[in-house]
């Protein structure tokens, strides 16, 4: 179990998936932890089941302009300053190219890459203040090609080299690095899999793919992430962690 009592940490779409898993963890850590969250009644729901002080309520909807910054600013003044950021929010799209229009890319990129960037900018004096980190969540399609999931990978490939560029930007005072999951049984999974049309074909097919053989748990994830977050990772920086099970090892 890691020890991040003091700290105080802002984690994005911690409503649920790796964002709640990580939200569990830093708080049983000893953490302080700010929750956010699109809808303010599942921020609400995340409250009540921790249930005491150090636990900062940061409801937004990421992909409104100005609201990256807005809810940063606002969970570091609650909690008098911030040491960790974790850019957790994302939405998954796919379908052929021709599917989707502008405002399908505008919308993903707002969310998964552009919130990243003005919810760090927000937050960099109080890093550099506590001289912190951020972790940020990729994907293993930042990493390589996904069939029919081009502005998806486009995101993904872009928080991984947005967080390099700023390793070096923010080095020494502030580390930042990404985890870059393969599929996670969430709830976000399951519903991809409603909507395919042949849920349980969807799911065995995607755990097939895997070298190991399965998907990877919300909570692995979130150990991953407090890794690199901790003082155990202290040299590290602008690095592109795979939990994917093996899929970006090679076919």
């Amino acid at each position: 179990m890691y020890d991040f009592s003091g700290k105080r940490i802002l984690i994005t779409g911690a409503t649920r998936g790796i964002g709640r898993a990580a939200a569990d963890l830093f708080h049983a850590a000893g953490a302080t932890v700010a929750v956010n969250g699109r809808k303010a009644e599942d921020v609400a729901a995340v409250m009540a089941a921790l249930r005491d002080e150090r636990v900062i309520a940061a409801p937004g909807d990421l992909a409104a302009p100005g609201a990256a910054a807005a809810i940063t600013t606002r969970a570091a003044g609650d909690m008098g300053g911030l040491d960790i950021l974790i850019n957790n929010a994302g939405v998954f799209r796919q379908g052929r190219m021709e599917s989707f229009d502008e405002a399908e890319w505008d919308f993903t990129f707002a969310i998964n890459l552009k919130a990243a960037y003005f919810a760090i900018q927000a937050a960099l004096p109080h890093l550099r203040a506590s001289r912190g980190s951020i972790v940020n969540v990729a994907s293993e399609s930042g990493l390589m090609g996904n069939d029919e999931s081009a502005i998806y990978c486009a995101t993904k490939a872009g928080m991984i080299n947005m967080s390099r560029a700023l390793a070096l930007e923010l080095a020494p005072d502030v580390r930042i690095n990404c985890v870059c999951p393969g599929a996670v049984d969430t709830d976000m999974i399951a519903e991809d899999a409603a909507r395919s049309g042949d849920a349980q074909g969807y799911l065995d097919e995607l755990e097939a793919y895997y070298p190991m053989g399965r998907m990877g748990r919300a909570e692995e994830i979130a150990e991953a992430i407090a890794y690199l977050a901790s003082p155990a990772a202290a040299f590290i920086t602008g690095s592109a962690l795979s939990i994917d099970g093996g899929s970006t090892a090679g076919r």
